[in-house]
């Protein structure tokens, strides 16, 4: 399995996901358009909204893929998972290992819905509805949540594309980013931000975790709002220290030493969906401060 291309399909997924652009069926002129890639959307367990999204092998010779996108309700958590599938314009099938498997069949509903002619256009049209049936079962790590159907609605993402990448860095701000990071290739990444874009502004605090699981590549991520207070720095960012709220514990604290080195140290961790207390400092991980940009 190529695991960049998985990668790339996956973040630009998960951002359709979070935008809420989905939609049901799309056509174009008197014709449903045939889309990429195909899936079902389902209410999982404790607050959570399981996305399964499929596409078949882009050439021969590749594989086909499947991503799976649990959000839970307050948008302040996720986790997705890219992994390879057999799947064709009228089945998907992954076999997902301790996490579950998912083998459906598309198959006709027998009704119609409106659907939008184009992308982001007020046009609609009647189409047929279908349905994916089969297997679908998820089983999230340390029980954070649970999937079990038999069948489930179709879901297109919208094909005018998908948005990519943020707004261009700007102008510097008065107050600090500290960005934590820890990497090893192939294997699993970890990063973790506090930014407050102004001094006394509320600071916005997030936490990655990029892992592989054999072909499974997988991201947790979690990120909250929090008051001023957590993030304390010098104005000539030399020092900080980062107190956040949960699902975070413990502390990290950052400073520059005379020679220039960056020195990262604490107990800081984070809890994520499907795997806690992970540790964001220690060995291994490196720090930076410096001003944000908008």
């Amino acid at each position: 399995m190529r695991r960049n291309s998985l990668s790339g399909v996956g973040a630009a997924l998960v951002l359709v996901l979070v935008l809420g652009l989905l939609l049901p069926a799309v056509v174009q002129g008197d014709e449903v358009r045939s889309p990429s890639v195909t899936g079902f959307r389902l209410e999982a367990s404790n607050g959570y909204e399981f996305l399964a999204l499929a596409g078949e092998a882009p050439s021969e010779g590749d594989e086909g893929w499947i991503g799976l996108f649990l959000v839970r309700g307050d948008r302040h958590a996720a986790v997705t998972y890219a992994a390879p599938a057999t799947v064709t314009g009228q089945a998907i099938d992954a076999d997902l290992g301790k996490l579950g498997r998912i083998s459906v069949t598309r198959v006709s509903t027998g009704r119609t819905r409106t659907a939008h002619l184009v992308c982001g256009s007020e046009s609609t049209q009647r189409v047929k509805t279908e349905r994916y049936e089969g297997t679908i079962e998820f089983h999230g790590e340390e029980g954070f949540t649970e999937v079990g159907a038999t069948s489930a609605p179709l879901v297109y993402p919208p094909p005018c594309g998908i948005p990519e990448g943020g707004r261009p860095a700007g102008k510097s701000l008065p107050g600090a980013r500290l960005s934590v990071e820890k990497e090893r290739f192939e294997q699993y990444r970890f990063d973790f931000n506090a930014v407050q874009n102004r001094p006394g502004a509320r600071t916005e605090v997030g936490a990655e975790v990029e892992e592989h699981r054999g072909e499974m590549e997988i991201h947790r991520a979690t990120w909250t709002w929090a008051n001023a207070n957590v993030l304390h720095y010098d104005r000539r960012l030399r020092t900080a220290t980062v107190r956040p709220p949960g699902p975070f514990s413990g502390h990290g604290s950052f400073r520059v030493s005379a020679h220039g080195a960056n020195h990262w140290t604490g107990n800081l961790a984070v809890d994520l969906p499907g795997r806690s207390d992970v540790p964001l400092t220690g060995p291994g991980f490196r720090a930076n401060l410096e001003h944000p940009r908008r």
